[in-house]
């Protein structure tokens, strides 16, 4: 699933150490990663898309922060690229884990 359907995302701007950083502005729930990790089972994690742009370094275009590292000196826990594929913490996801994206709707 394309993030690019639906639009509203934040935008970033560069902080302190040359990382990309989110703007403050409100944080809304856009998306919702069951990411399924066996033995430990399954997590429903919501996530706010943040266009990193085209020349994004990586291979996530969008950051994707949980309200509670939305504003924290880390950087995301989850990219996902222009094609909704997902990464966990900027690697590809391990053996046997999956993640399905949903895009959350008003």
């Amino acid at each position: 699933m394309s993030p690019e359907r639906s639009g509203g995302y934040g935008s970033c701007s560069e902080s302190e150490g040359g990382e990309k950083r989110p703007r403050s502005m409100a944080w809304f729930p856009t998306h919702r990663i069951v990411y399924s990790h066996p033995p430990r089972g399954i997590d429903t994690i919501e996530v706010m898309a943040w266009d990193r742009g085209v020349e994004a370094p990586g291979p996530g275009r969008y950051a994707l922060y949980t309200e509670e590292n939305a504003e924290t000196p880390s950087g995301p826990e989850w990219t996902m690229d222009g094609e909704g594929r997902v990464w966990f913490q900027g690697e590809p996801l391990r053996d046997h884990a999956t993640a399905v994206v949903e895009e959350i709707s008003d």
